[in-house]
């Protein structure tokens, strides 16, 4: 059988370097990519940032698919899981399977007592990373955003996240707002789908995780012993499994 083709998305204030420890785990036969979004890394951006969103970064993933030739596995991670479900319903035909790792947005819940829930622990994330922002810059709120976590990462990761905080007034409102994909939505995507999580993870990410799962006809749910929103960064070994596993089940060597 032919081996697996992967694109790996990042989150918020990251780029395709995120990925590298994880891509470095998985069998070498494979091939595994990694995309960095428009406005994300260290390029020049080609406007003042109006066109960040789900529509231009779904169209970039789409069109890295296509040069691949189809058929392929995508990774999505937080930000990055709205960009790829919406890439599902563009084009279906590009991709033959997705793991999404812990969603991050309201749309996927339709009851409402879950949705007030959400909307309190996202406020306690982001409205943090937000005071940040307003008063002591980008970097302060790349910081935030990582949490406890950034001090003990090693430089060059580091590095990588704040040469990303100019993207943090995009995150936090700027550009288009994310597209509709609600429950009517997701129950027109029929590719194969695992949506994980951490077992120790806030409720602004466990809440809309189960419920994409739930909401997807071919999705199912992975809770993962031990970690949080984090686990692709803090334990790239772990997380290289957990896309193993689920690659090996479509069928690739």
């Amino acid at each position: 059988m032919v081996s697996p083709r992967l694109i790996f998305v990042h989150g918020a204030a990251a780029d395709a370097r995120l990925w590298s420890p994880v891509i470095a785990k998985l069998p070498p036969e494979w091939d595994a990519q990694a995309i960095t979004l428009t406005y994300f890394g260290d390029a020049e951006w080609p406007d003042d940032g109006s066109q960040f969103g789900t529509r231009l970064h779904a169209q970039e993933l789409r069109h890295m698919a296509a040069e691949l030739g189809g058929d392929v596995d995508i990774v999505c991670w937080s930000y990055s899981v709205h960009v790829g479900l919406q890439a599902l319903l563009d084009a279906p035909g590009l991709f033959r399977s997705a793991l999404f790792y812990e969603a991050a947005l309201p749309h996927y819940l339709s009851d409402e007592g879950e949705r007030e829930v959400f909307g309190k622990d996202f406020n306690s994330v982001f409205g943090a990373v937000g005071a940040k922002l307003e008063k002591e810059g980008h970097a302060a709120a790349v910081r935030q955003l990582v949490g406890i976590a950034f001090a003990s990462l090693p430089q060059d990761r580091q590095d990588m996240y704040l040469s990303n905080a100019r993207m943090m007034p995009l995150l936090m409102g700027g550009g288009e707002a994310p597209t509709k994909i609600g429950p009517d939505q997701l129950s027109k995507i029929k590719t194969p789908c695992r949506v994980a999580m951490g077992a120790k993870t806030r409720p602004c990410f466990e809440l809309p995780s189960r419920a994409l799962a739930a909401a997807l006809p071919n999705g199912n749910l992975d809770v993962i012993a031990g970690a949080d929103h984090f686990l692709p960064e803090t334990t790239p070994d772990l997380f290289a499994a957990v896309v193993e596993e689920w690659v090996s089940e479509q069928g690739a060597e």
